[in-house]
C-alpha cells in the first residue's frame, strides 16, 4: 500500500483543525490543539496557548469549561482544571480531562486569569477514529527481529533500541502483561515530535522494564524510501488502527484492554501518571 491514503487523511486533519479550532484575535491568546480525533464521551484535551508577538505561554493556573453549541450554546457544561506538560523545544501543552456527551460543534473556554480568557470551538464525533478506550487492542501483525535480522527494514531510528522490537504485538498481547504500543516514524516524521517521543519512550521503558514497548513504524518499507516518501507504504497495522497522523501512543493492560490513548506527542511526566494504574 503506497502512501497516499495516510498523507490525505494527516493533510485532511491538519488543515480542518487549524481552520476550524481556534479564533484569531490579535488582542487575545489563541488555542492552538493538538488533538483532533475527539468523540463521544470521555477525551484527553491538549493545547498549546499563544499570544501574538508573545509565543506560547506558561500561565499558572488555566481552567477549561465545556459548552455545547448545537444546544444551549451559554450553559456551562463542565469546568476543569488543565495541567502543563513540556513539550519539545520548550513548549508548554496543557492537558485535561473533558466528557462530551454528544457530537457535534463545542465550545471550549480557557481562563488564564481574573481579566485574560480565549475561546475556541471543536467538531465532536460519534465514534472515535481509533480504537477506544475500554475496547480490545486490535491484534495486528507486525515485524520483530525474531523473524527479520535487519532492524532497518523494521524501523526508521537512526539509533534502534532493540527491546521494542523483540516481540510481534500479537505476543506482546498475549503475555499477559501490560503494553506500551506507539506508531511513530522517527525518520520520516510529518509533525518533528517522533524522534522526541522516542526518546521518552526510551528513558520509560528502562524505568519500566516489566511492560511491554511495541514501536510500530508509520511505513512498511523504512530501508527503502532513503528521503523520498513517494516510494513510501504504510504500515498495514496503521489502518488496523485507523491512526490518522503521528505520533500516537496506546497503554493496553494485561486483559488486552485499552486503558489509555494518547493523540500527539505525550511527555514522560503524563505517561507515568498512568503506567501507574496500568496492569
Amino acid at each position: 500500500m503506497k502512501i497516499t491514503y495516510f498523507s490525505f487523511v494527516l493533510c485532511l486533519v491538519i488543515v480542518y483543525s487549524c481552520q476550524n479550532t481556534s479564533q484569531e484575535n490579535l488582542n487575545q491568546p489563541n488555542l492552538v490543539f493538538s488533538v483532533t480525533d475527539l468523540s463521544i464521551g470521555k477525551n484527553r484535551l491538549a493545547f498549546g496557548i499563544i499570544q501574538s508577538g508573545k509565543g506560547s505561554l506558561t500561565p499558572d493556573n488555566v481552567v477549561v469549561e465545556t459548552y455545547f453549541l448545537d444546544g444551549n450554546s451559554e450553559e456551562l457544561i463542565e469546568k476543569t482544571i488543565a495541567v502543563p506538560y513540556l513539550w519539545p523545544n520548550n513548549k508548554t501543552i496543557f492537558v485535561t480531562e473533558v466528557n462530551f456527551h454528544q457530537s457535534g460543534k463545542w465550545g471550549i473556554g480557557v481562563k488564564l486569569a481574573e481579566n485574560i480568557q480565549t475561546s475556541a470551538f471543536l467538531e465532536v464525533k460519534q465514534k472515535s477514529l481509533t480504537p477506544d478506550v475500554g475496547e480490545k487492542a486490535i491484534q495486528s501483525q507486525t515485524k520483530s527481529t525474531s523473524s527479520l535480522q535487519n532492524i532497518a527494514s523494521i524501523t526508521s531510528d537512526n539509533n534502534p533500541y532493540l527491546p521494542f522490537y523483540e516481540s510481534t504485538l500479537i505476543e506482546a498481547l498475549n503475555s499477559k502483561t501490560p503494553t506500551v504500543l506507539f506508531f511513530t516514524s522517527p525518520g520520516y516524521c510529518k509533525t518533528a515530535t517522533c524522534g522526541p517521543q522516542m526518546q521518552v519512550m526510551k528513558n520509560l521503558h528502562q524505568k519500566t522494564p516489566d511492560v511491554n514497548f511495541v514501536h510500530i513504524e508509520i511505513y512498511n518499507n523504512p530501508s527503502e524510501i532513503q528521503g523520498n516518501l513517494s516510494s513510501a507504504e504504510v504500515s498495514q497495522p496503521v489502518y488496523d488502527w485507523s491512526i490518522p497522523s503521528e505520533p500516537w501512543t496506546f497503554l493496553i493492560n494485561s486483559n488486552q484492554i485499552i486503558t489509555a490513548k494518547f493523540e500527539g506527542f505525550v511527555s514522560k511526566n503524563e505517561l507515568l501518571f498512568y503506567l501507574q494504574s496500568l496492569n
